[in-house]
């Protein structure tokens, strides 16, 4: 069962960029937490915060041929709606693991 304080720190790591730290909320959280859980959802919200930033950069230079914006919208739906699945995850006590960028990119952090 984890703790509140556990809970807290895997959100904060997750929804960081709402107060607009998408990539420094989950790196300082990584570094500063001794616990495994709250590492492993700090290494996924960066890995996935990372991702969309870089996505966003490609589909935005895309966007002057026009072949971007669609991907551009969807990369930023997604970059808003995953985050608060992984909150309600993270809040039920379960791991979360994001889409697309996942464990893969989170095992090289």
């Amino acid at each position: 069962m984890l703790t509140t304080e556990q809970k807290l720190l895997a959100v904060a790591s997750h929804l960081g960029w709402l107060i607009g730290f998408p990539v420094l909320i989950p790196i300082v959280i990584m570094l500063l937490s001794k616990d495994a859980f709250v590492k492993e959802q700090s290494k996924e919200a960066l890995s996935f915060q990372l991702g969309v930033i870089v996505a966003g950069m490609i589909f935005g230079a895309l966007s002057f041929i026009l072949i971007g914006i669609p991907f551009l919208i969807i990369t930023a739906l997604s970059g808003i709606i995953f985050p608060f699945v992984a909150t309600i995850k993270v809040l039920n006590g379960s791991e979360y693991s994001y889409p697309i960028t996942g464990k893969y990119i989170a095992d090289k952090l």
